[in-house]
């Protein structure tokens, strides 16, 4: 299967979603968002964006976004670039997009092109538990509100500011 023959939809877990910082990649292409789940994934947080491996019977949260005729081979250089894959050496690229079946809230189930991970990237890190980016991020962002109206200093700050006085 050449990748350029088919226009598929993009299942995305992560910054391409809407409302995340990468979205604007999408400019006025998008026609159509769905959600949608991957059924066999599982999302690593690699700090400010998830890299989703392979995993049989894990399923993962995401969008189904379907971009305009015109505009499919820029979306799909940009995604690609985004992503670090070169479809001419997939085998050195950190993420591969990838054909994959991916499930719709309405029951169907649909093609999309998919980033996946390279599996080396995450030996040693814990996968999130909800396996949901949205959800992930804003947990984190309650553990960092939490923490910053609790803490007394800052890597000293604070105790310098005092004692600048």
């Amino acid at each position: 299967m050449s990748e350029q023959n088919f226009m598929h939809p993009f299942f995305v877990y992560g910054t391409l979603l809407p409302g995340q910082p990468n979205d604007y990649l999408w400019g006025d292409a998008i026609t159509k968002t769905e959600t949608a789940v991957f059924p066999n994934g599982i999302l690593f947080d690699m700090g400010h964006y998830p890299m989703m491996i392979e995993q049989p019977d894990s399923r993962v949260q995401g969008r189904l976004i379907t971009v305009k005729p015109a505009s499919y081979a820029t979306i799909v250089a940009n995604l690609d670039a985004l992503e670090g894959y070169d479809p001419a050496q997939p085998q050195t690229s950190p993420y591969r997009r990838v054909e994959r079946v991916v499930l719709l809230e309405n029951g169907r189930s649909a093609s999309a092109w998919l980033y996946l991970g390279h599996p080396r990237y995450v030996v040693g890190l814990l996968p999130m538990k909800s396996n949901d980016w949205i959800a992930h991020v804003a947990v984190k962002q309650q553990q960092i509100r939490k923490w910053w109206a609790t803490i007394d200093t800052v890597a000293g700050l604070h105790a310098i500011e005092d004692n600048e006085r």
